[in-house]
């Protein structure tokens, strides 16, 4: 039992695709007595899916990437990592413009978040949680630099 928590935790750290999912949004259909009224903000359901497809259209030799799955906009990458700092495998996931995100647990209220999204001077990044150490912040500044200097240089 000891050895299957073992691996469970090393698979689970594992940098890679088997733990990321896209999240894709469509509004819930309003209710037939509220049609023609005004209503109030548009209520949107998220529905969340493996990556694998996605990330394959991205490393695949064909042009460009998928960006809907059932005519629904992609919304975001999710990704379930050991660490939030992106490798520089994510680079052409981020360079997709869908927003990235990392955590070791999304349904932890303790747990760190990083965010990567572009923004008019590049890509940049937003992180919640616990404080990191030393180590992973330069770590992450070095990364983002190289995500933005391929960004320029348009390199894959």
């Amino acid at each position: 039992m000891a050895a299957m928590a073992l691996f469970s935790t090393y698979t689970r750290a594992d940098d890679n695709i088997a733990n990321c999912e896209i999240v894709v949004q469509q509004a819930i259909e309003a209710d037939p007595e509220q049609e023609g009224k005004q209503i109030e903000g548009i209520a949107q359901i998220a529905t969340f899916i493996p990556a694998a497809d996605f990330i394959f259209s991205v490393f695949d030799a064909e042009e460009g990437h998928m960006t809907e799955i059932d005519d629904k906009p992609i919304r975001a990458v999710m990704c379930v990592r050991s660490s939030v700092i992106p490798t520089e495998f994510d680079f052409k996931i981020i360079r997709t413009d869908v927003p990235f995100y990392l955590s070791p647990d999304f349904d932890a209220t303790n747990s760190g978040l990083l965010a990567v999204s572009k923004a008019k001077d590049g890509y940049v990044y937003d992180y919640v949680g616990p404080d990191l150490p030393d180590d992973d912040i330069a770590l992450l500044k070095l990364r983002m630099k190289r995500l933005n200097k391929k960004e320029t240089h348009h390199e894959d």
